[in-house]
């Protein structure tokens, strides 16, 4: 997660007294964050269906549905309650944050539009969407009417500058409560991750590396894991299309059938034995495959895991090996 400081903030953050007020509104308009919120949260409601969901169904009665494929089912559909029901609570609670934030955007906009509108009420220079502060001195044998003015116009900027700061600090402190509000609900935790760092010989690996790279090793995991599933499934199906096609051709013989038939039947025993085989061999890679994704993902884990509790983590780099040339290491 990286939060982005325009060249216009940074500038503001050094703003002094005497200097130019700026009471432009520039971020993103409050509407369009209070959409984006929004969304979220109608999101979070359209999730709240996957959650009635997996409950009736884990909630299936052994009348209903019994045996060991049901057991499974319901197991798997409280799991998925479990986390249906912590997603859907993360979502509202964001689409809450940016909605407070969208607030914090408009009170702050309004408050520059009224800031503006002050100044200029009370005589100071508005122009290019700054309060330009009064004169620094006057003259001392100026008439008490220019002195008066003179002194009036700068309790008006103080009163300008006073209140331009609490209109920064107010929506710094709420855009602070927005990205903790963020960290909480995605689970990250970016300052973290910059206090920490893990030796590895002369490199230096930041935990959001390992977060990254354990979780593209795990998805990269599962799905393989479902390829070799899919593919053991194509090898059953195909399994039992055969046997089905063997005792046809079975019956077709004891039948007397005609040669024809006969031979066609055979000839289709035969073309789903040949998509048998195939099947079966690309079942067997795409086992190898899944078995070689989740031990890099339990690698992954491990690194993970070893970086949390603190521990060193080792990373070799592979190198291709070359035949050493004696004759220049020698002279």
């Amino acid at each position: 997660m990286k939060v982005l400081v325009d060249r216009i903030e940074t500038q503001q953050s050094e703003l002094k007294f005497g200097d130019p007020i700026g009471c432009h509104y520039h971020w993103t308009e409050p509407g369009e964050v209070d959409k984006y919120g929004d969304s979220v949260r109608h999101l979070a409601t359209k999730v709240e269906l996957a959650v009635d969901a997996f409950e009736r169904t884990a909630g299936l009665s052994e009348d209903v549905f019994a045996g060991e494929a049901a057991d499974t089912l319901r197991e798997r559909a409280g799991r998925r309650h479990e986390e249906s029901v912590t997603v859907r609570d993360n979502l509202r609670g964001l689409g809450r944050a940016i909605n407070a934030y969208s607030d914090v955007l408009r009170r702050h906009r309004d408050g520059l539009q009224e800031l503006r509108a002050y100044a200029s009420s009370h005589g100071l220079e508005v122009r290019d969407n700054r309060i330009w502060p009064p004169v620094e001195t006057i003259a001392g044998d100026a008439p008490e009417k220019e002195m008066n003015a003179w002194e009036r116009d700068w309790k008006t900027y103080q009163a300008c500058f006073d209140l331009k700061i609490e209109l920064r600090d107010a929506r710094r402190a709420s855009t602070r409560e927005l990205v903790k509000a963020l960290a909480d609900y995605a689970d990250v935790h970016p300052d973290k991750d910059k206090q920490k760092l893990v030796a590895a010989n002369a490199h230096q690996v930041k935990f959001g590396d390992l977060r990254r790279e354990a979780a593209e090793e795990a998805m990269e995991a599962v799905q393989a894991n479902h390829a070799a599933d899919a593919a053991r499934h194509t090898v059953d199906v195909l399994k039992r299309r055969e046997q089905s096609a063997l005792d046809d051709l079975e019956k077709m013989v004891l039948a007397e059938k005609s040669p024809e038939e006969i031979t066609a039947q055979s000839a289709k025993v035969q073309a789903l034995h040949r998509e048998l085989v195939e099947a079966r061999t690309e079942a067997l890679d795409a086992e190898r495959v899944a078995d070689r994704e989740q031990a890099q993902a339990n690698r992954a884990a491990r690194d993970l895991e070893a970086a949390e509790q603190g521990k060193p983590r080792l990373v070799v780099e592979q190198t291709d090996w070359q035949p050493v040339n004696l004759k220049d290491r020698l002279g």
